[in-house]
């Protein structure tokens, strides 16, 4: 009982420390991710989870994640960022 409170407590304060978006735009390299709060998350990275790019709430924010970062792509059978290839690494 202990470790899931001491786990609850570094989830609040995580998500209280985290910057918080909406109204103001994210840095370069980070989106607005809308869960639990707005808050700006950086873009995915290699094998990180994500988001379909083209996945955005109408305010223009992303649920949960942010897309993958440029020269990637999510890949929605493992939801996590993978290296785009090039035409003739195929």
């Amino acid at each position: 009982m202990l470790k899931f409170a001491v786990l609850c407590f570094l989830v609040i304060m995580a998500s209280t420390f985290a910057e918080q978006c909406g109204d103001q735009v994210c840095g370069a390299g980070s989106c607005c991710a809308e869960y639990p709060e707005m808050h700006c998350k950086r873009v995915g990275q290699l094998y990180d989870i994500c988001v379909d790019a083209d996945a955005t709430k109408d305010s223009g924010n992303h649920l949960f994640f942010c897309p993958c970062d440029e020269g990637m792509y999510c890949d929605m059978n493992t939801w996590s960022c993978q290296r785009k290839l090039l035409a003739d690494q195929k």
